[in-house]
């Protein structure tokens, strides 16, 4: 069995073997969609959805998504193989897709070199624990989610906000950052979407507040046990919260200095979606 495992240019290599060229679009702008899926007894969770919101990403930002869905579902089935995980471990897949590479120095699209059709698509394997640890949260003062960018529709590899509200977090002694829209309204965390038990009914920040739609809350809002809403940041200390995204659901216990007094196991909310 083996931890990591990398694909690219029809080459199976370890993770650290994967080299991006230095005028890939990608590395250079961050300009490329990915999506992270979770590997459970051996198969790639919701895939479909998966794959249905990569293909969306690249349609949102005109990403010419030259991709195969039949070849790209036999490339992950064979690392998981690979993997040889047992029954009981859990693995992740992350598909990078790259608008591909440029011809010179510019910025502009109409620059990028012609590729063979899976050259701007690289497959990275981990194996993993689904992480449920509590965690405490600030509201990020540093960083708002711009609800109107084409951007934070989609998930691109820029994790630069990400970064900067993780070290705020950190510099104020929390796990994690929840952050606001431009118009205050609440929307997401660094990586995750937002779970809350409020007054016996889950909701979740609605999509037009600028959140990425997670593919676990859109399971949870197709089985009716979650609605959107437009949530102002006030938190009661008896609400409960989740940290939500495909490879872990953690409960909130403290929001700024407000305790949070209330337990529910997200190992079984998590069970739940992922049923």
């Amino acid at each position: 069995m083996i931890d990591t495992l990398g694909w690219y240019k029809d080459q199976w290599l370890d993770i650290d073997r994967i080299f991006i060229a230095a005028n890939n679009r990608g590395l250079k702008f961050a300009d490329g969609i990915f999506e992270t899926i979770l590997i459970k007894e051996n198969k790639p969770i919701l895939l479909d959805d998966h794959l249905k919101r990569l293909e969306k990403s690249s349609k949102i930002l005109n990403i010419n998504l030259k991709i195969n869905k039949l070849t790209l579902r036999q490339l992950i089935n064979d690392g998981i193989r690979k993997l040889s995980l047992k029954n009981d471990q859990f693995a992740s897949v992350r598909i990078n897709y790259s608008r591909g590479t440029n011809k010179g120095r510019t910025l502009t699209i109409d620059s990028t070199s012609k590729t063979k059709d899976l050259d701007n698509l690289w497959l990275e394997f981990y194996k993993i624990e689904p992480n449920f640890n509590p965690i405490s949260v600030c509201i990020s003062q540093r960083e708002k989610i711009n609800e109107f960018s084409l951007i934070s529709k989609c998930k691109t590899f820029s994790y630069n906000q990400a970064i900067q509200v993780l070290t705020e977090a950190h510099e104020k002694s929390f796990d994690d950052s929840i952050l606001l829209n431009t118009s205050g309204e609440l929307c997401c965390g660094s990586t995750f979407n937002l779970l809350i038990k409020r007054n016996n009914q889950w909701i979740t920040p609605r999509k037009e507040s600028g959140c990425l739609e997670g593919i676990m809350v859109s399971k949870a809002l197709r089985l009716k046990i979650v609605k959107e809403e437009l949530i102002v940041p006030e938190f009661q200390n008896d609400d409960i919260i989740f940290a939500i995204n495909s490879l872990s659901c953690r409960q909130i216990y403290q929001v700024n200095d407000l305790k949070l007094y209330p337990k529910l196991d997200p190992i079984y909310f998590w069970d739940l979606l992922y049923s």
